[in-house]
Parts: C-alpha cells; structure tokens; sequence
C-alpha cells in the first residue's frame, strides 16, 4: 500500500518544499486573511493588488536564480 502512495504523494510533497509554491501558499493565505479582516475592507482591493504583485516578483526573483544556476 505505502509503494502505490509514494509515486502521487512524492511529487507532492517535492512541491511543498519547493520555494516557490511556500510563496504562493503564503501569498493565497494572506489574501484570504485579508478578505476576512472586515476592518481593512475601505483598503482590501489595495492591499490584496500590492501582496499578490509582491508574491509574483518574489516568485519570479526565485525563478530567474534557479535559471541562473542551470
């Protein structure tokens, strides 16, 4: 049973290690931390624009050093 989840749960996990889906989880987390937060709703739109442009350019940061490695 444990040979048939490794093929399915080793790439997963691999992806959770990855640096940047932690980023991209952490940005969705954020958000939705945002959207619920009913007192930040006269400034939602700005702060989930700024965090997600800020989980992209970190993401795409990362991604330009792993090409620079390769």
């Amino acid at each position: 049973m444990e040979d048939e989840l490794t093929p399915v749960l080793g790439p997963l996990l691999a992806l959770l290690r990855s640096r940047k889906v932690m980023v991209a989880l952490i940005t969705l987390i954020v958000n939705a931390l945002i959207v619920l937060v009913p007192e930040l709703e006269p400034v939602q739109a700005e702060l989930l624009v700024v965090l997600t442009a800020l989980g992209t350019a970190l993401i795409a940061a990362i991604a330009y050093e792993d090409g620079q490695r390769g």
